[in-house]
């Protein structure tokens, strides 16, 4: 079975500290580099209950996977995780908690990266 067919969301990486040209002298410049539109799949994975003298709180995770020439780093930024229609599956910005190459026979297969959602003012 073919991997894009399995990739049935898009995101928008976030990647800062990419070169982005040269100057003059041939020295790089750097920059943040964002991609739009980029082909994944996102799936929840875990999910349980943490309770304590406060109350009970629901804990998931989620979990995304990229095409194997996609490029990331461990600062890259993933947000805007829409399905085809253009609905938000996953809301606000997230990095990367762990990342694991999957490994096909003969070759990379594809990327699994796990989602830590990023504090916003709001906590």
């Amino acid at each position: 079975m073919s991997l894009r067919r399995l990739l049935i969301h898009t995101c928008t990486t976030t990647t800062p500290g990419q070169k982005t040209g040269e100057t003059e002298y041939g020295k790089p410049i750097y920059g943040t580099v964002t991609k739009e539109n980029v082909p994944c799949r996102s799936d929840l994975i875990q999910q349980f209950k943490s309770t304590d003298m406060y109350g009970t709180d629901v804990i998931s995770k989620n979990m995304l996977f990229l095409e194997p020439d996609e490029d990331f780093t461990e600062q890259t930024r993933f947000s805007n995780i829409r399905d085809k229609e253009g609905n938000i599956l996953l809301e606000g910005s997230y990095t990367i908690d762990d990342s694991k190459p999957a490994y096909g026979r003969k070759r990379l297969h594809h990327h699994e990266v796990s989602l830590k959602k990023e504090s916003d003012s709001s906590g």
